[in-house]
């Protein structure tokens, strides 16, 4: 099913001359822009000016790309889930803006509907991608689309942006120019590796001399049981190897024990091989591993090119006392620091996780964003939500 919505200049539109039919037209910036909602059962017909779309973004997000969101699609999405497309030019000329969205039902306790970014279980980073130099006319149309259209809901809630990115800067600049409300809510801060950031510039991570020497010796003693080496996954032949020992390997830690492994779920297992199939296929996949003797101990993936994320790692309990985890992160941080390329790297973990934020001490700051529809009921009801939102953060709810 295709859903159309064209828009084309903000500034000068004009009452409806029509009730509101499945093709409307809106002026936004003189530059003839529209919007789609396409059934994740087409999702195919788009695959050209997707991949197109992934060579020149304002702000790379590597779980939006075909290769990682397409079997996620299949995997984990109901038919509510839509793919937002923003196109210039005649038809599906050119993909200038895309992203996975779901309505929602219930906001702030309200009995509200709205229209969110669309994330799976596995996905940690959610700006949509949009084609430079079309970020504020992008943006413009797709809240057209999402919050003033035929389609539309009360509001858009864009999570899981990088507060200090371009599409967040993009964001409010078209809302604001729109006069529409938008308030940030949920911000928090992750670890992340930087190129050239002070915590990088004077040692290969943030780790303390002490600390880093306890690490040199547990690898001493690691390598007198035999054979150590890094790997990094290159020949495509192999591919399918490693994705298998990695499924193994995380099935024998803690989260296989706690049925939270990939292999724990044919769903979650059947992404994650032909994910790492298509990242690999595209060249923005980093599957490195640490062995012993030719076995893996330790491994981690992560995917992207000047700024990518990282993914999942894991290590054998058996080797625990040696933290192979750590001795492979710190070799993957060198690798890293050494690629001119190197831009940053989204560790994608918990706020908390006291491995990585030690080792890492650069901050990606990560927020969401609430854009309301131009109608003004819309708008209060967004303003409502966040007044509830702002006496939430004031008077948290007790524990018991």
């Amino acid at each position: 099913m295709l859903l159309f919505y064209d828009v084309e200049n903000v500034a000068t539109r004009h009452r409806y001359a029509a009730p509101l039919s499945v093709r409307t037209i809106w002026p936004v910036n003189h530059a003839k822009l529209h919007g789609e909602l396409i059934s994740v059962n087409d999702a195919a017909l788009i695959i050209g000016p997707w991949r197109a779309l992934c060579d020149d973004l304002v702000e790379e997000n590597p779980f939006f790309e075909p290769w990682a969101l397409l079997p996620a699609l299949e995997q984990f999405a109901d038919q509510e889930v839509k793919l937002a497309c923003i196109w210039s030019g005649p038809g599906r000329q050119k993909l200038v803006g895309f992203a996975p969205m779901r309505v929602m039902r219930g906001y702030a306790r309200l009995p509200v509907c709205y229209w969110a970014t669309w994330m799976h279980r596995h996905c940690y980073y959610a700006a949509p991608l949009i084609q430079r130099g079309h970020e504020k006319a992008a943006l413009a149309t797709l809240f057209e689309l999402l919050c003033d259209g035929p389609h539309s809901q009360v509001m858009l809630r864009l999570p899981h942006l990088s507060s200090t990115g371009a599409t967040a800067a993009a964001v409010a600049a078209a809302a604001d120019e729109d006069q529409r409300h938008r308030y940030s809510i949920g911000e928090f801060s992750r670890a992340a590796l930087i190129a050239g950031s002070d915590a990088t510039s004077t040692s290969v991570t943030g780790l303390c001399k002490k600390r880093m020497g306890k690490l040199q010796r547990l690898r001493k003693r690691l390598s007198e049981r035999g054979n150590l080496s890094v790997r990094i996954l290159i020949d495509v032949s192999e591919c399918g190897g490693w994705t298998e020992e990695f499924l193994a390997l995380e099935g024998k830690g803690w989260k296989g024990q706690r049925g939270t492994s990939l292999n724990s779920c044919r769903r979650d297992a059947d992404w994650f091989r032909a994910a790492i199939k298509g990242a690999l296929e595209a060249g923005k996949l980093r599957f490195m591993r640490l062995d012993l003797d030719g076995r893996p101990i330790a491994m981690l993936v992560g995917w992207g090119a000047a700024v990518g994320v990282c993914l999942k790692t894991c290590y054998d309990p058996e080797f625990a006392r040696y933290s192979p985890g750590v001795l492979l992160e710190i070799e993957n941080t060198k690798e890293l620091l050494g690629d001119p390329g190197f831009v940053m790297m989204d560790s994608c973990a918990a706020r908390d996780h006291p491995m990585i934020n030690r080792l890492w001490r650069g901050r990606r700051a990560i927020m969401g964003v609430n854009i309301s529809g131009r109608a003004p009921a819309k708008q209060a009801i967004v303003r409502l939500c966040q007044g509830l939102e702002d006496l939430r953060a004031m008077f948290p709810a007790s524990g018991n």
